[in-house]
């Protein structure tokens, strides 16, 4: 997506964000998202190292991974949890 100068980084980053489908999701089908971002991250990684090229799309595949991991723990962390049904 293209930017105009006068659009605001916080602007930006919400259509970025909508655009992808990702802003009125919830927490459970986010975590869902971010794994299947890592699973195709995961592969497109693999398909580099197995051909030996693309260095820096290795290491930006490879720096995406940590940050989805590190995002996805924290929406885990963050969601609602069950009621523990051995308690009842």
């Amino acid at each position: 997506m293209s930017r105009s100068d006068d659009e605001p980084d916080e602007l930006h980053a919400w259509r970025v964000l909508s655009d992808a489908g990702l802003v009125e999701i919830g927490p459970d089908e986010f975590a869902e998202r971010i794994k299947d971002v890592k699973r195709i991250v995961t592969v497109r990684l693999r398909e580099l190292l197995d051909f030996n090229t693309g260095v820096q799309e290795r290491e930006s595949a490879a720096y995406s991974l940590g940050t989805l991991k590190g995002l996805e723990l924290k929406v885990l962390a963050s969601a609602p949890k069950p009621p523990d049904s051995s308690k009842v």
